[in-house]
Formats: structure tokens, sequence, C-alpha cells
């Protein structure tokens, strides 16, 4: 199903791995249609994103009654799987400096990071303070976006470690609905945090990836790993069916830049909302500079 040996690595700030044709287009009409019958969805972010989440009880419904997308689902939740791509992005960046400190000791097939709505204090226990010995797991979601939807630049939870994205159809460029990397606009050898929402002023667009059907990118989830997806318009356009995932930590990963060690930082909030929308900043070990 899947032609891995096809990834290249980019020219981006952070590793960043893309193929197209990776999924033949026959499958990805067939993954189209599954998602497309599907009658319910778990939620709707992103002024028009609806998914279908692991870990939902409408995801395993979801997963029997779809022949196709439960193999793509089955290949990647599987240790395997996951070293092929760990191997894959080792022999495309040799000579890069971002790496985890603390390895994965288990995959497990079942685990999948909770979506639920926390304040800041409620998170930081979630997370917790003893980072090693992390447990590994797939996140996966299969979604369709309408009109309006959107994503402002930012770089994912601090739990993740690996990103992807599968594109089941053909988006024109003028539709929108592009992921666009960045970085940030001022050159620093070494920086003392990565805010997890920068402004958009202190960015500039480094890459820019139409939606191509078949196509996939995976991506370190590295503190500098900053996108977004432009406005998606729908006018004469079909909608924007993708699959999302990623490689995550049942705690944050820490993150090591040639000598020196990037750690989570929550910024204080009451408002209870999901984790993913929260400012979980990387901060320079032993820093507590808020530049």
């Amino acid at each position: 199903m899947l032609k891995i040996s096809k990834l290249k690595k980019v020219k981006s700030n952070f590793p960043i791995i893309v193929g197209e044709k990776i999924i033949s287009k026959k499958i990805c009409n067939y993954l189209i249609d599954e998602i497309s019958k599907s009658k319910n969805f778990d939620d709707m972010i992103m002024g028009g994103r609806s998914r279908i989440n692991k870990g939902s009880k409408n995801f395993q419904n979801y997963i029997l009654s779809s022949k196709f997308s439960k193999k793509l689902f089955s290949t990647f939740n599987s240790q395997l799987f996951y070293n092929k791509i760990d191997k894959k992005f080792k022999t495309e960046f040799k000579n890069n400096t971002w790496q985890s400190l603390f390895k994965p000791k288990t995959f497990n097939k079942k685990k999948y990071t909770l979506k639920r709505k926390v304040n800041s204090i409620e998170l930081k226990k979630l997370m917790g303070s003893d980072y090693k010995n992390p447990i590994l797991n797939l996140d996966i979601d299969f979604s369709v976006s309408k009109g309006g939807y959107r994503l402002r630049p930012h770089r994912d939870d601090v739990n993740r470690l690996y990103n992807f994205l599968i594109y089941l159809t053909d988006i024109p460029k003028k539709n929108g609905g592009s992921l666009t990397l960045y970085k940030r606009k001022a050159n620093k050898n070494l920086r003392k945090k990565f805010r997890r929402f920068p402004k958009i002023n202190e960015l500039s667009k480094v890459k820019e990836f139409t939606p191509k059907k078949g196509s996939i990118i995976f991506f370190k989830s590295t503190p500098n790993s900053y996108h977004g997806v432009t406005r998606f318009k729908e006018k004469n356009c079909p909608k924007r069916f993708f699959i999302y995932g990623s490689y995550a930590f049942n705690k944050p990963v820490i993150w090591k830049y040639k000598n020196f060690e990037y750690h989570p930082y929550i910024v204080a909030t009451k408002k209870r909302m999901l984790t993913s929308f929260h400012d979980s900043n990387y901060l320079l070990k032993s820093s507590n500079n808020e530049n």
C-alpha cells in the first residue's frame, strides 16, 4: 500500500521527508469513499475540519466497517513501520542535530493521546516531571475539510516525536489548503525559547506544499517545526480529504540540540481547553527567559 522508499528529504529548517504517489490513486479513492460514508465524526475544529479520532468508539466502528482504512491504520500502528520511518530519518539526516534525549522503550498499539479539556495546572499533572522511559503510540485521524478551514502557524503538542500527513485529493493551488512551513526571522545560533504559537510577523515562509493525491509528508516535531495551513476555499474544488497522525510519547519529548536540552514550559491559565490549544513552549534547560 505504501511506497516509503520514494520518500526524500527536502530543504527546510527542521527535518522533513516527502513523496508523491506514495499511495496509488485507486487506494486514495477507496479511502475517500470510506470517509465519505461515515455518518458520525468526533468533532469539527479549525473552521471546518471534521475528524474521526483514534481512541473514540466512533473510530472503532469506522475501522471495523472500512477495509482500506483498517489496512492503512494497521500498517502505521506497528513498531515495525515506526522503525522504518525512524531509520529513514536517520539515513536522510545523518548530520541533523535535533534528537530526542530519551528513546522509546515500548510501542503500545492500544494507547492514544487523550483529547480532553484541562487547565494549565491539570495539564502539568498529566505531563508529569519524569521524562525517562517513554511509551510510544500512534495518534491518527481520518479527516475531511470544507471551505473555511485554516490553521495558524504553530508547533504541535510537546509529546509528539514525528508527524505525518497523507493527502487523498488534489487541491488546486488557488484554492488554498496548503501546508506552509515557517522559520523565525531573526537568525540566532542558540535560542533560549521556542514559543508554541509565535506571532505571524515573527515568521517567514520556508516552503509550501499543495495537497496532491497520494502524497505523504513526515516531519520531526522539533521545537522549531512551525507550520500552518492556508485558508481552504471549496469553490469549484473537491473537499480536502486527508489523514493526519503522529508518533507520540506518553510524556513530553525532551529535545537535544547539540549539547543543549529544551524542556516544556506550560503557560499558566485557568481556562479549560484541549491540550492542543495550550501554550506549551520549549525553554532552554535552566533558562527562565521569556524572550
